[in-house]
């Protein structure tokens, strides 16, 4: 489950120098806090940054080196980034990169500007937890929410922030010690794969289990053996992958790794990488000297997340992608990963029918600094709560609001601005 960790992690940045990249800096106690924009990120800052993966609290593979360095050089979307580095001299306790502004989109043309900072999302990072330190998790948060003054945001966006393990419990605990509360604004779950200590399958996942197993039989007699094949060290495997991607539906809609160059230049580097650790995992489901379909997962220690997959759509009414997923449900017990997560949306209909477990995340705002954190967060809260009220008492207030001359955006602008809070 995640919450028991032995995790090797390394941590993010995302993408556009400053004019001139200087850390600024903020201690506190034995601790410093710095803003270290992305250009300025060198290399002894990433050895130190590798260093505390061997010592942090959760594993989250899309906050490493591998992943977010690659990304600042080919999926940048050119606003302003960086990281908070926590450090007590050269040893780092926690690394948090961020993006500004957080800019929500109004209407066709419109877009409104956020009091926050947030944690970068890109396409292909489905984990939001702040990689820190497993000794000294409260204080290090607490550090890391007190940034240099120099920074601009009095808040900061978490989006797929992990709710079960230490992190978020350490960064409650911050919070609560400075009078400050972090701001749920969704809580969702998505489909986990354990070994042990999962619930047990249900009757009609059982029944689901026993229909692909009755595809799978229905494939081998159409087209000849069924295998799934271990292709983590084939290099060819990654470009296999890319062209099996683009050949479907993802492909057709665009959405493919392939249709932006930028994209699968990305995926190679980030799946070289992981492959020279030895931990890229790369099945194929194997059948007629063709691949069925395909799956790439990364592991953490003996934790598993799901990056990419693809199936062969000739091939569809025989449910190879799902045979894939099936798989991992069938090795699971003798295989080297206590839990697998699916690293989809909360209602991916295909892991939430075979995996049973469940592991819970949220969007979460955070204060930062102090007054000017709670302010920006209460304020936030507050525009929430009135969009949740009856219709009429928000035409009461919205009509308030258009009587006031004061500098207050229109209720309904807020109101659309914090759909995407």
């Amino acid at each position: 489950m995640p919450g028991n960790y032995s995790a090797h992690v390394i941590s993010p940045q995302a993408a556009s120098p400053a004019p001139t990249p200087q850390a600024a800096v903020r201690g506190v106690g034995s601790l410093v806090c710095r803003f270290v924009p992305d250009a300025a990120i060198d290399d002894a800052l990433v050895r130190a940054w590798q260093d505390l993966a061997t010592r942090a609290a959760e594993p989250n593979p899309f906050a490493e080196a591998e992943v977010v360095a690659p990304a600042l050089r080919h999926l940048g979307d050119g606003r302003r980034t960086g990281i908070l580095a926590v450090g007590d001299g050269a040893r780092l306790l926690a690394v948090l990169p961020v993006v500004w502004p957080v800019v929500a989109p109004l209407g066709p043309r419109g877009r409104l500007p956020l009091p926050l900072a947030q944690v970068p999302v890109q396409p292909y990072r489905p984990l939001g937890t702040p990689l820190v330190d497993a000794d000294e998790p409260v204080a290090a948060l607490d550090a890391l929410l007190r940034p240099p003054r120099s920074f601009p945001a009095p808040a900061l966006l978490i989006r797929n922030f992990g709710e079960d393990g230490p992190v978020a419990a350490a960064l409650d605990q911050a919070l609560a010690a400075r009078g400050q509360r972090a701001l749920r604004t969704k809580t969702y779950e998505r489909a986990l794969l354990e070994r042990e200590g999962g619930p047990t399958p249900n009757k009609n996942r059982k029944n689901r289990y026993n229909r692909l197993r009755r595809h799978r039989a229905d494939l081998a007699e159409a087209l000849g053996e069924v295998a799934v094949v271990d292709r983590s060290e084939d290099p060819a495997a990654i470009e296999d992958f890319l062209r099996l991607e683009d050949s479907g539906w993802k492909g057709r809609a665009g959405t493919a790794l392939a249709a932006a160059g930028s994209h699968a230049t990305w995926f190679r580097e980030v799946t070289a990488a992981w492959r020279a650790q030895g931990r890229l995992e790369v099945l194929s489901l194997e059948v007629a000297g063709r691949s069925a379909a395909m799956i790439c997962n990364v592991s953490v220690g003996t934790a598993s997340f799901h990056l990419k997959s693809a199936y062969d759509e000739s091939l569809s009414d025989h449910r190879p992608g799902s045979l894939l997923v099936l798989h991992c449900v069938e090795t699971v017990a003798g295989g080297p990963f206590d839990w697998r997560d699916s690293c989809t949306v909360p209602d991916n209909t295909l892991f939430n029918q075979l995996w049973p477990s469940r592991r819970r995340l949220s969007t979460v705002v955070v204060p930062m600094r102090g007054r000017t954190g709670t302010v920006a967060v209460t304020g936030i809260e507050g525009a929430r709560w009135v969009g949740r009220l009856p219709g009429r008492a928000r035409a009461a207030l919205a009509a308030r609001d258009a009587d006031d001359a004061g500098p207050t955006p229109a209720l309904g602008v807020v109101e659309e601005a914090l759909r995407h809070v």
